[in-house]
């Protein structure tokens, strides 16, 4: 089972940066801090997934849907279309098609403790 997180969907049609903290119920009392900006050049967001806690960064790069962002053995986070359609993550299906989610890992807490 995974966790959708939400993240503000007028911001990201308007190609503006996305600041969104969260505790996923995976990994308790764990706080993670998702940063999102639009490349204008590239015509893709960029992300940058920090665990405040121990300030550590769990990646940097371009937001790739279906790609799996690993924190492991705790959780992992990912861009996926629950129809499975949308290929990219674009400022318009970003939250209306394209969703960010967190899914336990080895050691994450599992859903039915949620």
């Amino acid at each position: 089972m995974t966790e959708r997180i939400n993240l503000p969907r007028r911001r990201a049609r308007e190609r503006r940066p996305i600041n969104v903290r969260f505790y996923p119920q995976s990994f308790p009392r764990q706080q993670f801090l998702l940063r999102m900006e639009w490349n204008s050049q590239l015509e893709r967001w960029t992300i940058e997934i920090e665990h405040e806690n121990l300030d550590r960064i769990v990646t940097r790069g371009v937001a790739t849907a279906y790609r799996a962002y690993s924190y492991l053995p705790f959780c992992v986070f990912f861009f996926a279309d629950p129809s499975g359609e949308a290929q990219r993550v674009t400022p318009r299906n970003l939250q209306e098609e394209m969703f960010f989610h967190v899914k336990p890992g080895p050691d994450g807490r599992p859903p039915e403790d949620w």
